[in-house]
C-alpha cells in the first residue's frame, strides 16, 4: 500500500509510527542507517527515499527515478555515507 510503518521492537502492541503514501505503490525494502537516524526505502515506483527515523512527517530526501523500474533492495555502507540499490532494470547503483 506504499505506507512506511515503524514499530517499537520492545513493545509490538503499541501503534507504529506511520507514513501513509511514503511511496506511490508497494515498498519492497527498507534499511536503517548504521547510526539509526535515517531509514532508506525503495519499491515498485523506482524511487529511493531517505527518511528521518525520529520524524516520519518530515519530507524525505529523494531520488524519484533512481531506477527505470522497480527497486528490490536497498542497503547502507557500514559507515553510512553511501546507499546501494538494486533494481528490476538489472542495475546496481551506489549513491
Amino acid at each position: 500500500d506504499g505506507a512506511l510503518r515503524v514499530w517499537d521492537a520492545s513493545d509490538l502492541s503499541s501503534p507504529p509510527l506511520e507514513k501513509p503514501n511514503a511511496h506511490s505503490s508497494a515498498i519492497y525494502s527498507v534499511a536503517y542507517s548504521p547510526d539509526g537516524s535515517r531509514i532508506a526505502t525503495v519499491g515498485d515506483d523506482g524511487a529511493l527515499r531517505v527518511w528521518d527515523a525520529s520524524d516520519l512527517s518530515s519530507p524525505p530526501l529523494e531520488k524519484p527515478n533512481a531506477h527505470s523500474s522497480a527497486i528490490y533492495s536497498v542497503a547502507y555502507s557500514p559507515d553510512g555515507s553511501r546507499i546501494a540499490t538494486v533494481g528490476d532494470d538489472g542495475a546496481l547503483r551506489v549513491w
